[in-house]
């Protein structure tokens, strides 16, 4: 693991300065989602605190880094990815299911459920084809005419892609892998970071969380060590090996165990 950055060094590209920025600036979440998107958002309605789903899904939560609604009920979500895993395909079909379950939950029918939109921000291209813009929807593969329709739409932005994209989106898209601002928005974007930065509460906001991050670290790493030191007292050597790699594996023998109680 390398050197966490300080306050002051991050940028745009940090999850903590992303949010910040997005949440406490709507208009710049408002432009940025046109630019992604494509499409005219008139309103953005962030709900009161960002969503952070606890749904049980083989033991996974989702915390989604910028929610909001437009005047049309549409949904968003909009990811910043500094690190582009080859999971994040299957993540996208994760982080879809969960906007849905959320309307669910509030008793809404299917016919009601509302438009989304999934935008991933990566600093890498996902699927090594040099596109700036990978848009997703459902169609039928034997009749490709056919969409499916089903409201669901998701967008991979790829920083390094340059195949005749906008000046307004190249010159985002250089603004995130550390060229100087030139647009209005990329401006409004470097201006809103460095005043995130004389922002105190903000400075405050994030050394609670890198604490909140170290101790959920240090009592994830007991939890292995105790796991570890039960296989190898039972000569469960092969369980051991699957375990390292297996995190859905590693959950089921935590529950096998006994989950240890951290050590405060």
């Amino acid at each position: 693991m390398g050197r966490r950055k300080t306050y002051d060094e991050l940028t745009f590209t940090d999850d903590f300065m992303f949010r910040e920025v997005m949440e406490n600036h709507p208009e710049i979440c408002q432009e940025l989602a046109e630019l992604l998107t494509g499409r005219k958002v008139l309103e953005v309605r962030l709900p009161e605190a960002q969503k952070e789903e606890k749904f049980l899904y083989e033991g996974r939560g989702v915390r989604f880094d910028i929610y909001f609604e437009d005047q049309a009920n549409t949904v968003y979500d909009i990811e910043m990815q500094t690190v582009v895993r080859t999971s994040i395909k299957k993540r996208s079909r994760y982080y879809s299911s969960m906007l849905d379950m959320d309307h669910l939950r509030q008793h809404m029918s299917y016919s009601e459920l509302p438009d989304t939109y999934i935008v991933f921000i990566c600093l890498d291209d996902p699927f090594h084809r040099d596109s700036v813009r990978y848009t997703f929807r459902e169609t039928c593969e034997e009749l490709p005419d056919l969409k499916l329709e089903d409201g669901s739409t998701i967008i991979f932005i790829n920083s390094k892609g340059r195949d005749g994209t906008s000046p307004e989106l190249q010159d985002f898209l250089e603004y995130l892998n550390g060229r100087l601002p030139k647009s209005d928005l990329t401006e409004a974007i470097d201006r809103a970071v460095r005043d995130q930065k004389e922002d105190e509460r903000g400075r405050r906001k994030y050394m609670t969380l890198q604490e909140h991050y170290d101790e959920e670290r240090e009592e994830g790493r007991e939890e292995i060590s105790f796991v570890m030191k039960r296989l190898l007292n039972a000569g469960r050597i092969e369980d051991a090996k699957r375990a390292v790699d297996d995190s859905k594996y590693m959950d089921q023998l935590l529950e096998e165990f006994g989950r240890k109680e951290p050590v405060h």
